[in-house]
């Protein structure tokens, strides 16, 4: 049996992560949306029967050292997947997935996410599977994902973040490439 771990990235005393400030006065929380998108693909995922862990419960941040001694607690027990769910800044539009260098089982995953993500925002671009050494990918035992859901600073993408529908969506898009990976690699979980 394969357990999914779940990382809501960054906390409500992490300095930035935010959206700006829009016209209308709503803005985005990086560390609410984080923990919004997790508690839904939770939510998804044991429905169907699927082992889900939170890592992060706190509001506050928590050091990215914790958080991989936290996923390695379960990777030393059996077989793991780590995503770790964020949104984008930096100017763009779309989704992308992080991997770190050379973990060859982790692209497979990734690839997942990459195909299925036009099955649930097919008028948004996904900008491809990337490598990067960030230390939830480089210090887990398991393979390790993090995904990047739409971008906080671009308003058309922030609006689908800020929303419940598209919330919805990208709890869905987690989800259903979770489990397309466990149907393909882990038949019979």
């Amino acid at each position: 049996m394969i357990t999914i771990l779940l990382d809501n990235g960054h906390g409500n005393d992490t300095p930035g992560k935010r959206s700006p400030i829009w016209p209308d006065g709503s803005q985005l929380l990086e560390w609410q949306f984080n923990r919004d998108i997790v508690t839904r693909t939770a939510t998804i995922l044991r429905k169907a029967g699927i082992p889900v862990e939170c890592l992060v419960p706190e509001s506050q941040d928590i050091a990215l050292s914790e958080r991989c001694r936290r996923a390695n607690v379960f990777a030393r027990r059996g077989d793991c997947l780590l995503i770790s769910v964020h949104a984008n800044a930096g100017g763009g539009s779309g989704g992308e997935i992080f991997t770190y260098p050379g973990a060859r089982q982790s692209v497979v995953y990734a690839e997942v996410f990459g195909d299925t993500w036009g099955e649930h925002f097919p008028e948004l671009r996904f900008r491809g599977c990337k490598e990067a050494d960030f230390a939830i990918l480089r210090g887990t035992l398991c393979p390790a994902l993090l995904t990047e859901s739409l971008f906080m600073d671009n308003p058309d993408d922030c609006k689908i973040l800020l929303s419940e529908q598209g919330r919805e969506r990208i709890a869905r898009w987690h989800a259903a490439s979770i489990e397309k990976i466990l149907k393909q690699f882990f038949p019979g979980r």
